[in-house]
């Protein structure tokens, strides 16, 4: 394997212990790790029984590491074999399995999917706003149209389920169950004295946390969070057996370490107690998930802070031009040194995160120039309007580069996707763009090769329910080849008799018409067909999701895919279970939702769904979901005062104005965890301080990750007047293009 000089030392000094590998954007870190682990193997430190572990964040990563190690072990003259590849929660999952005595658990428990997770926080949160509905209620205005009660309801409503989320989710992380939340604000109010008592937000959380608890206990499910959970109790419980997984993976790899939280850190912490061999890479700069998760930036900080940790570099980088890069540089050395925020400077970025062009005989050189532009509108409208048309332009004109318009918000993003839907209408031949906004693009092949075979399961003599469920096949490159465009095999089908193409017996008539000849790629591509079809209406009798399963194994190859579709069965019959008189057609519909953007398929990123950019279509998502891509062209959009502010004593988008500017879900969480920290004298005032602080340091990390997705071109626009009032580029963009020289 070609190997950088920094990557190079990494891969050939470390022999054992614990390193901290601070990598910044395009850095090759997945390059390093898969290396790291085939000389680990190579160098005989990994005995027989044992194996590399390699922790990634994401399901279409573990495909990615597992075929550069075995790349990397066939350069070195080895047989695959000796590591083993995990996403965190897989990694629990198997520990769980193992001994679900140790982890408190059943045999027979269920893990519930993204999906699944947030319809049951969803009827969590309504029941608590119909047992409680007046105190709910009591949170709006007095004063309001029924048109704005209507309006502002809607959003406290959804305000609502991200409270309980965030509670929830940090609680689990803290090892605290609804009791002991319980405990710790009866206690905080024992001691308030005339003091600050615990905010009513903090009250909410924990009452749906509750609620959700009872719902997953009583279905016998775990969600993601109670499986890391389970997985650490498991550990806890018996030193024997955290010894023998030990001895198992003498070697722990891990990836993306900056978005792992606390008790996920654990996990291998407690692998890696008696070897303390673990190497954990990521990049604090990159740290965008606190929205989503309850990682922060400054865990993994700390455990390169440690003593007995050793630091190594990865900072030199092939991805973007000089020009992108030395923004990207400006940006960091402003907001460590001179953001007006003092507590800004110590928590957004870190100034070991200096990026480094590759040298010129680099195997991964960088862009020979780049180009950043900065254009103001009037308005959003406009904005929308010509950057959608800029970016048209440019896949028109450069058909073998990929462009990407980035929002960091899914609303402005839709206001783009409309925007291009009336400018492909005048190319009808050509694909112009796609909407990355709500599902990803793989996640939508998936469900919408299931949903067709569902459907055709729910209707087997339909031949035109066949001949779609071949389209969908063919599209996503799964199944029977053949071309989805051949009338001819269309019109075989439509015109066969379903029971004698599905289940042909010998002494029967033909399914097909008589005297039809058939050529014989035809009739092998339509018996294929109709074999492969035929097991799945054997199997049609099975619980949905069982039948979703079965169809996939047989369909999919690449492990995300799979991993997709699993995650689909589970929503599925958490479907059914919520709907006990559905049917295989109504399950269809579902997946059809999913499929066309309809109902959003939770993904906190489009990586994590294994998504790559296509080159001569603008792929139009969020900043947020963009991060671990790349692409040469890049529109960053909205980078204005209200997306990016920094002033912790301003106004916010995230907060809500009919709250009196609180953000509930992250003053709960910022009081939950100084409570459970032991700083219970944090007044009112310091919840939204702190609040606002981690929303501004969050934000600077997430418009680094936006301008660090550029190969070439970065085009940054904003509008001057927006959401009804005056508007102005964010102070972060400004201070850095005005140093740029």
């Amino acid at each position: 394997m070609n190997l950088r000089p920094q990557q190079a030392r990494i891969v050939n000094e470390y022999a054992g212990g614990k390193l901290a590998v601070l990598a910044v954007p395009g850095s090759g870190k997945t390059h390093t790790l898969a290396a790291l682990a085939a000389h680990l193997l190579a160098r005989g430190m990994v005995g027989p029984d044992a194996e590399v572990l390699v922790v990634t964040f994401t399901n279409s990563a573990v495909e990615n590491v597992q075929a550069r190690i075995r790349l990397a072990l066939r350069d070195l003259g080895l047989s695959d074999g000796g590591f083993r590849v995990f996403t965190l929660h897989s990694l629990a999952n198997a520990i769980v399995r193992e001994r679900p005595d140790l982890a408190g658990v059943t045999s027979d428990y269920r893990i519930d999917d993204e999906l699944s997770n947030s319809r049951a926080m969803t009827e969590a949160a309504r029941w608590f706003m119909q047992q409680e509905r007046d105190y709910w209620l009591s949170f709006l205005p007095s004063e309001l149209t029924p048109q704005q009660r209507y309006r502002l309801e809607s959003a406290w409503s959804d305000d609502t389920a991200r409270l309980g989320a965030e509670v929830t989710k940090l609680a689990k992380h803290l090892r605290l169950t609804p009791a002991a939340v319980r405990a710790l604000i009866a206690e905080r109010e024992d001691r308030a004295q005339g003091q600050m008592v615990v905010s009513p937000f903090l009250r909410i959380g924990a009452a749906i946390y509750e609620r959700y608890d009872q719902m997953l206990r009583a279905g016998g499910r775990l969600d993601f969070d109670d499986l890391i959970w389970a997985a650490v109790r498991a550990l806890n419980n018996d030193d024997d057996f955290r010894r023998r997984l030990g001895r198992r993976w003498p070697f722990i790899l891990e990836d993306e370490a900056q978005d792992s939280t606390p008790l996920q850190e654990e996990i291998l912490a407690l692998l890696s107690r008696e070897h303390g061999n673990w190497v954990r890479v990521g990049d604090p700069n990159q740290a965008i998930m606190t929205t989503f998760t309850a990682s922060d930036a400054r865990f993994f900080r700390a455990f390169k802070e440690r003593p007995d940790v050793r630091a190594m570099p990865l900072t030199v980088s092939g991805r973007s031009a000089p020009e992108i890069i030395a923004l990207a540089n400006r940006l960091v050395d402003w907001a460590t040194r001179a953001h007006p925020e003092p507590d800004v400077r110590r928590a957004a970025l870190s100034a070991d995160g200096i990026i480094q062009p590759a040298p010129p005989d680099d195997p991964q050189p960088n862009p020979p120039a780049g180009r950043i532009r900065l254009q103001p509108f009037d308005d959003d409208d406009a904005e929308a309007q010509k950057v959608a048309q800029s970016a048209v332009r440019f896949v028109l004109d450069a058909p073998d580069r990929t462009c990407a318009i980035l929002s960091p918000t899914h609303y402005f993003g839709q206001r783009i996707v409309q925007a291009l839907e009336e400018i492909q209408a005048r190319y009808p031949q050509r694909k112009l763009y796609q909407d990355q906004l709500r599902n990803p693009q793989p996640v939508r092949d998936v469900a919408r090769v299931l949903a067709q075979a569902v459907r055709f399961c729910s209707q087997p003599t339909n031949m035109n329910a066949l001949v779609d469920l071949r389209t969908a096949m063919i599209e996503a490159g799964v199944g029977p080849t053949g071309d989805a465009r051949d009338h001819r095999v269309k019109a075989l089908l439509r015109s066969a008799r379903p029971e004698r193409l599905l289940f042909p017996l010998s002494d029967a008539a033909p399914a097909l018409p008589p005297g039809l000849a058939l050529r014989e790629d035809e009739a092998r591509e339509v018996y294929a067909l109709a074999a492969l079809t035929a097991r799945w209406l054997r199997a049609s009798v099975l619980p949905v999701d069982q039948l979703i399963l079965a169809i996939a194994q047989q369909l999919f190859a690449r492990e995300n895919d799979l991993a997709i579709a699993h995650s689909l069965a589970s929503s599925l019959r958490r479907y059914m279970a919520l709907h006990p008189d559905a049917h295989l057609a109504d399950v269809a519909r579902e997946l059809d939702e999913i499929a066309s953007n309809r109902q959003r398929y939770l993904s906190s990123s489009l990586i994590e769904a294994g998504f790559q950019p296509m080159a001569g279509q603008i792929t139009v998502t969020t900043m947020h979901k963009a991060k671990g891509l790349e692409w040469d062209r890049v529109y960053l959009t909205c980078v204005d005062e209200v997306e990016f502010p920094h002033d912790a004593s301003g106004e916010f988008r995230g907060q809500a104005w009919y709250l009196a500017g609180h953000d509930p879900a992250l003053e709960a969480r910022i009081q939950l965890e100084a409570l459970a920290g032991g700083a219970a004298s944090w007044t009112a005032a310091d919840l939204v301080r702190q609040e606002r602080i981690e929303y501004v340091a969050e934000r600077l990390r997430l418009l680094y990750v936006g301008i660090t997705r550029a190969r070439a071109d970065l085009f940054i626009s904003y509008s001057r007047r927006r959401m009804e009032r005056d508007n102005s580029i964010a102070l972060a963009m400004r201070e850095v293009l005005r140093h740029a020289g």
